[in-house]
């Protein structure tokens, strides 16, 4: 690790007035939820087009609940890890900040952040596919697969972002609206791959003319030529070095 590069990038942070955090799934990989992609990710396992459609969902909806049944199963016994612990330090200390996650669990509230929106949706919402209104159910497992609305008896389908769907419309507003009305003047973006082309815009839009872009990840991504710091390590052990001043 570059000593150097992580006392810059605390000098950065210690001078920061407003600061736009993008996270993805290399974060919570660290508190022990599968990712998606990469070696071990679980569309390694399973063609996500059986299980992450809308058309899926229409077509076999006890199979598209089991599997995010046991994804939520799975998730009742992770824990937020010393980055998500971090960021909500940094919050705490940095009055004009905003989180954007593309992750859909909650570790990042779970370990204090309250100034963040969820790009891809949270698993831990249902939403009615008549009504179209979503709520918090944190059962696990679920008693009846696949649920049904207890207002209007429809189905329920997880409150996520599945492919071929429009992102999260209220996370969009919120981060339009965070960027509209400052000049950033520090961007981290930490363990994502950025694959998704309106992560990468709103990373390179939201710096400020004399903005530092900070990018924290294990390895080289297709986001690190645009970055002005690439820390290379687990954002678990790079976000408390660099948030260490904050304490």
């Amino acid at each position: 690790m570059n000593e150097e590069a992580i006392h810059h990038a605390r000098e950065v942070l210690n001078s920061a007035g407003s600061v736009f955090v993008l996270t993805g799934a290399g974060v919570s990989a660290e508190s022990g939820v599968s990712t998606f992609r990469g070696q071990g990710g679980l569309w390694n396992k399973i063609d996500p087009m059986t299980v992450a459609t809308p058309e899926a969902f229409a077509r076999d909806p006890e199979y598209v609940w089991r599997w995010y049944d046991a994804r939520r199963a799975e998730l009742q016994h992770c824990r937020p890890n010393p980055g998500h612990f971090a960021l909500a330090q940094l919050e705490r200390n940095i009055s004009d900040y905003f989180l954007l996650t593309q992750n859909v669990d909650d570790l990042h509230e779970q370990a204090g952040s309250r100034n963040l929106a969820h790009i891809h949706g949270r698993i831990w919402e249902v939403r009615c596919t008549r009504e179209d209104t979503a709520w918090e159910d944190r059962r696990a497992p679920l008693p009846e697969i696949p649920p049904r609305c207890p207002q209007c008896g429809a189905l329920l389908r997880p409150n996520v972002v599945w492919f071929g769907e429009i992102i999260n419309r209220e996370a969009i507003d919120r981060t339009e609206r965070f960027l509209a009305e400052r000049e950033v003047d520090t961007v981290i973006i930490a363990g994502t791959q950025a694959q998704f082309p309106y992560i990468i815009h709103w990373a390179q839009s939201s710096r400020g003319a004399r903005g530092t872009l900070i990018e924290i990840n294990t390895e080289e991504t297709a986001f690190s030529p645009y970055a002005d710091l690439s820390l290379r390590g687990a954002s678990g052990v790079i976000l408390p070095q660099i948030v260490r001043d904050f304490a």
